[in-house]
């Protein structure tokens, strides 16, 4: 991959963002990754290989407290996050091409709270396994009254990954209280009208493939498309998964320029 970069973030105590960025003639790429990764996934690095082939530009980043980036990852929040995207769509991102934006889970999430405030940078979104609200729905309402009770005693709580409990993470009551400020799926409508993609594993246990469905209906856009995957999961990292993505990002490429 190309050479690591630091963007400093004045509003934020001066703390660097690390990214790593194509420089094409086409249309500008932006990934924005899940919860907890960073850029040295799967889904990046088959996206970086794709677009350095093909002389697309891009840029993958770590979210503050995320991989390479400054910050602890408690310390941060939904608002934390969604300011990182924003800064990279302003700051890195080339003003005279079109902005094609591919969110997976938390991504997809932000994704959209960026688009829905810069509707006139962004040509095309793409979701990978899309997760808003997942603070709330997927996170919280899934707790039970003991857990509630030393979320908001302790400030954070121990959560698991998977159902060996091997993986532990921790969640805050700053990120769940924070993301009710930036709840999508409870409202009428989704203020989004550029083209977008939906795709989602049929075999996802953690997101709920039905989150895109819902996404489809409600998003304002009429030129919406949703792809699902009866053989994968949330992780969309299987060569078929990769495939499909690659094949939109081509067909968003080809649109936007």
């Amino acid at each position: 991959m190309s050479v690591m970069q630091h963007l400093t973030l004045s509003y934020a105590q001066n703390l660097h963002i690390a990214y790593k960025q194509l420089v094409g003639d086409k249309a500008s790429i932006i990934f924005f990754g899940g919860f907890n990764s960073n850029m040295q996934g799967t889904k990046a690095t088959a996206l970086y290989d794709y677009c350095k082939l093909h002389n697309l530009g891009l840029i993958i980043f770590d979210y503050l407290g995320h991989g390479e980036s400054d910050g602890e990852f408690t310390d941060y929040n939904i608002s934390d996050w969604y300011k990182n995207c924003v800064e990279v769509m302003n700051q890195l991102a080339p003003v005279d091409k079109p902005q094609i934006i591919i969110g997976s889970s938390m991504g997809g999430w932000l994704m959209l709270l960026a688009a829905i405030s810069n509707q006139d940078k962004v040509s095309h979104l793409i979701s990978l396994a899309g997760a808003p609200d997942f603070t709330e729905s997927l996170i919280f309402q899934k707790l039970n009254v003991i857990q509630k009770d030393e979320l908001y005693k302790n400030g954070k709580i121990t959560l698991y990954a998977d159902s060996d409990n091997t993986h532990p993470y921790l969640i805050t009551r700053n990120l769940i209280e924070d993301g009710r400020k930036h709840l999508l799926l409870h409202q009428e409508s989704i203020n989004i009208t550029c083209p977008v993609t939906l795709i989602h594993g049929m075999r996802d246990d953690i997101v709920p493939y039905q989150v895109s469905i819902t996404l489809a209906e409600k998003i304002k856009s009429n030129n919406i498309n949703l792809h699902l995957i009866k053989s994968a999961d949330h992780k969309l990292s299987d060569d078929n998964s990769i495939n499909i993505m690659l094949r939109y990002v081509k067909e968003a490429v080809c649109q936007s320029c």
